[in-house]
Order: structure tokens, then sequence, then C-alpha cells
């Protein structure tokens, strides 16, 4: 029983870890091309953000909160890539991941001059 829990257990982080990296690939090569082929880059960041979505729910859902997830997400509904702009949820992921030690956030609150909230973690689901 403790080797079936141990392999579902490891099989789910590296799914998550791919899904993570997949959205970052697709936010990274997005960001590249925005200028030059809009509608590829919109195509990617729509695609990061069902693979951050599917993460932020899951890692809610066990627990155990995704900073980097919340982190880009905030991105993405902040300058409204792939999804519509929305600077209120993307403000509650960015203090997210900041109160979870994401140093990029951080960094974001400092220059916005936020002021972050207790979250609760479950009301960011996507």
């Amino acid at each position: 029983m403790k080797k079936l829990f141990l392999i579902l257990f490891l099989s789910i982080g590296i799914y998550a870890q791919n899904l993570y990296f997949a959205a970052y690939k697709n936010i990274h090569t997005a960001k590249k091309i925005i200028n030059t082929n809009p509608q590829k880059a919109q195509k990617l960041f729509i695609e990061a953000s069902g693979y951050l979505k599917q993460i932020i729910n899951n890692s809610i859902s066990n627990n155990k909160p995704s900073t980097n997830a919340f982190y880009l997400m905030g991105q993405l509904y902040l300058n409204g890539w792939g999804v519509e702009k929305d600077e209120k949820k993307a403000y509650k992921l960015i203090c997210a991941a900041a109160e979870l030690g994401n140093s990029k956030a951080k960094k974001i609150v400092a220059k916005l001059n936020l002021t972050c909230k207790k979250i609760d973690f479950k009301e960011l689901k996507q």
C-alpha cells in the first residue's frame, strides 16, 4: 500500500511539473513572438493558462499551493495574455505567490505598492 501511494504521489508531482514547464515554455515563446505573430502568441498564452489553471486547482485541492503557478497566472491576468485582463485577479494571485515566498511576486508587490490581504487559497481556484 505504501508503494502504491508513493508511486501515485510521484506521478502526480511529475505530471504537475511537466505542466508547469510546458506553461512556462509557452509563455516564454509567446512573449518573444507577440509582436511578429500575435495570433500564435495568443494561442500559446491560452494553452499556458489552461495548464496553469490545472496546476493551481490541483495544488489548492492538495493543500500545497504552487507559488510559481500563482505568479505566472497573475502575470497572464495582469497583461491580458490568453485570458481576459483582470487586475483584481492578477493582484490576488501575485499576492498569494508573494505570501508563499515567490521572490518575483514580492518584487511586483513592492514595485506596485500593493497591499496584500491574507489570502484564502480556495478563492483562487480557477
